[in-house]
């Protein structure tokens, strides 16, 4: 066992020993490899059918309806949601997070603004000292618009590209039948302002920067200790 996947199954762990107390409870799920570990670890609690869950993406679907799950709701979002667990491609000093990787930004961002409580799970190399260093920010962008949204972007002066996938022609297009690009913006200072700035454009439906939220962010050490960070 590589020490990142270690780290990343024991943030896993400590959320899946947090989730055991709330049995009964509208549990959010996000997207991606680390969110998966979480699930084997609910698997192998044994609760993994004591909740009921919002999917934010069909990959976490699938997964969830794999390891079991029954109750299951990935179409309309309810305004009340316990507990949103997720994980993050960025986090920096300041706890704003960078997400999208996978994908399922807004779904992911409407989830967690839904949410009571909000933890992110990640181990310590998607720590960054600012949001853009290592990832580009996802964007993601009503077809109709992405000519116009493609020129607005590279007149901020950013590099901006499709994002695609092998397997398939032309960009990756999200669940919510929307196309994701990918801006190269580099560190940012100011999390807040580009996320507004972005969003200013028209055919944007939100940003993978998410500047905003009261949340918990448990990192998982390379040393196997885990941190726990609270904005």
């Amino acid at each position: 066992m590589d020490l990142r996947y270690k780290a990343r199954r024991n943030v896993s762990i400590y959320a899946a020993d947090l989730i055991e107390h709330c049995i009964g409870c509208t549990i959010a799920i996000g997207s991606g490899s680390t969110v998966k570990i979480l699930i084997d670890e609910l698997t192998k609690k044994g609760i993994i059918n004591k909740f009921r869950y919002i999917s934010t993406s069909i990959d976490t679907t699938l997964y969830l309806r794999k390891a079991g799950a029954r109750d299951i709701e990935s179409g309309i979002c309810p305004g009340d949601i316990d507990i949103y667990v997720d994980s993050a491609d960025e986090i920096d000093l300041k706890l704003n997070l960078l997400k999208g990787g996978g994908g399922a930004l807004f779904r992911e961002k409407i989830a967690m603004l839904s949410s009571n409580r909000r933890i992110i799970i990640a181990d310590e190399t998607k720590l960054v000292e600012r949001l853009g260093s290592t990832r580009a920010v996802p964007l993601e962008v009503e077809i109709y618009a992405i000519n116009y949204v493609l020129r607005e972007i590279e007149r901020l002066g950013y590099k901006v590209k499709y994002r695609e996938t092998e397997g398939k022609l032309g960009p990756l297009i999200s669940d919510n039948g929307n196309v994701l690009i990918d801006v190269c913006t580099g560190p940012i200072e100011d999390p807040v302002s580009i996320d507004k700035l972005l969003k200013n454009i028209e055919g944007v439906i939100t940003t993978g920067i998410f500047p905003y939220m009261d949340y918990e962010v448990v990192i998982g050490r390379l040393s196997g200790a885990i941190d726990i960070l609270k904005r």
